[in-house]
Order: structure tokens, then sequence, then C-alpha cells
């Protein structure tokens, strides 16, 4: 295909730098005419994967990442406060096989929900406290995607068990346990703080006893 035009190339390496995404913001920061973003889609070579956010069509040589973690990424990139929550974040962490059909994000109490074209997403409003705790970052081809940490994933989970039941939570808590680099202590503030200490406490009784014997 022709890639030519006068700026295209250096818009293909700006996306390139960027993971294979670039966001029309970023874009025009770096003098990108929304006319070269134009040609570059209609020459097949990027395509729209948000309102405001381009993809690669082609990643070339660019490390390989995982579809459902790109999915949450681009998501964020039209929506920063929109945070990976839940059944998304505990995918995204490989704390269970099941991958979420609808991607789960948490934004602040009363903040409006993101408007985004796809995927399905599934919105959670979170308090201050719960919406600011526990942050940790993610890198997906070089950018870094904000989501809640494995200890916070968890309570969280456990706090959403009468409407999500305890299967995905256990599946999770059991295989963070056997990690070396398991942070029980952490794991055990964050349930206190969350108000779920009481049923976090009996969990881990019982299955670190069971790890024991």
């Amino acid at each position: 295909m022709n890639i030519t035009t006068t700026g295209a190339l250096e818009v293909l390496d700006l996306f390139t730098q960027g993971g294979g995404v670039l966001t029309a913001r970023d874009a025009a920061r770096a003098g990108v005419r929304s006319v070269t973003l134009t040609r570059l889609l209609r020459q097949g070579l990027i395509e729209r994967a948000q309102r405001g956010v381009y993809r690669l069509v082609d990643v070339g040589d660019l490390p390989v990442a995982d579809g459902a973690a790109e999915d949450l990424l681009e998501v964020q990139l039209r929506a920063p406060y929109a945070r990976p929550c839940l059944v998304s974040a505990l995918h995204l962490h490989g704390l269970t096989t099941t991958r979420p059909t609808v991607l789960q994000f948490a934004v602040p109490s009363r903040h409006r929900p993101p408007a985004v074209d796809t995927p399905a997403i599934e919105i959670f409003y979170f308090g201050p406290r719960a919406y600011g705790e526990g942050l940790v970052t993610v890198h997906v081809r070089g950018r870094i995607l904000t989501t809640y940490s494995v200890e916070k994933t968890l309570t969280d989970l456990l706090r959403y068990a009468p409407k999500f039941g305890r299967d995905l939570y256990l599946e999770g808590l059991k295989k963070y346990l056997k990690r070396p680099e398991a942070q029980v202590q952490a794991l055990i503030e964050l349930g206190r703080a969350q108000g779920v200490w009481t049923l976090l406490s009996h969990d881990l009784e019982v299955l670190l006893h069971d790890q024991d014997h």
C-alpha cells in the first residue's frame, strides 16, 4: 500500500513507539494533522479502536499482548478514569481462566460512564476510598494500564460476592496463595479496610491450613 503521504511514515513510527496504539490527542500534540490519520484509515494501515483511539492493523515485530489486556487499555485510553476491576482485573493478573465477555471497570461515584463503541463494558461505581486504594500499573506493549492490585481485586470480589458468587474469588485466592510473591499481610490489611475481614480471615485460615498439610 502507498504510505508515501507526507508525514505518514512519521505517524506510523508514533504508533510503533506507542505499542501500536495512538490517541487523537497525542497525535495532535505531536503536530499530526487529522487528515493524515484519515488517509491511513482509508489505506487500511490503521483502524479506529475507540472514538479518538487508533491502532495499527499490522503490529509487525511489536511484542505479543493479550487481547483482553489490549481491549482494557483501549477503553482506558478513551476514558483514563476507568480502571479495570473485579473479574477483568483477576483475569489480567492471571488468576482465573475465566475471560469475562463483558469488561468490568471501576469509575468514581457519580461520575459519568465511559462513552465507548466496543467492547461491551460493565461499570461499577466505587466510593473515594475503594476507587483510590490498591492501584498498580501493568505494561501492555509499553503502554501503562492502571488497574487494581491482586490483593485489592480479591477483596473487591469478596465485597461483590452477593452479585458474582464466591467461585471466582476462591479460584483467585487459591492461586494467589500459591505464588511465592503473595503478600498475605497486605491482603489482610485490605480486607480490614474493605470491611470483609471476617469472611477473608476464615477463608485464609482454611486455605493456609490446607497448604500446610
